[in-house]
């Protein structure tokens, strides 16, 4: 059993299986909470089982990765983001998503953990707008004088001959 994983979004895809549980009572006539809630405790299920997987670790690295920006960034909002990200996907299941398989989900998770990350490493460097940086470049500026001169030359030779 993986309680690195139950603790990462396990336990959450139970309580939402336990949600949707108690909706399916509520709304009985609703045959796609109680869906929801067999496929979350599915879910939940898979996701306890798979211990020392390839998803495992890239969540573990991509995690670990993510506490070290988030330190250092002091940015601590990221985690409620987080949550309310892993929330929302959860409660779209059987409603306007699928997840046949916990890797699917995972993969998912993996992913927003990474989109995080590159949020908060672009906002600690910010990347440099490549195209001004070009366009101020001596050598830039010195290549496009001479390509259009060469091309004014070779459109006035062509005139000439017509």
């Amino acid at each position: 059993m993986s309680e690195y994983l139950n603790e990462q979004i396990g336990y959450e895809v139970q309580g939402a299986a336990a949600w949707r549980c108690e909706k399916a009572r509520q709304f009985p006539d609703d045959e796609r909470n109680l869906r929801a809630a067999e496929q979350l405790e599915r879910l939940a299920q898979e996701i306890a089982d798979l211990e020392d997987s390839e998803i495992e670790r890239d969540i573990r690295e991509t995690h670990a990765r993510l506490i070290n920006a988030v330190n250092a960034n002091r940015d601590y909002d990221v985690w409620t983001d987080i949550f309310d990200s892993v929330r929302t996907e959860l409660r779209s299941i059987a409603f306007h998503k699928d997840h046949a398989k916990a890797e699917e989900l995972l993969t998912w998770y993996v992913k927003l953990l990474q989109r995080k990350l590159y949020d908060l490493l672009d906002e600690a460097v910010p990347i440099p707008d490549l195209e001004e940086r070009v366009e101020n470049d001596p050598d830039v500026k010195a290549a496009r004088h001479a390509y259009e001169e060469a091309s004014a030359k070779a459109r006035a030779k062509l005139r000439r001959r017509w």
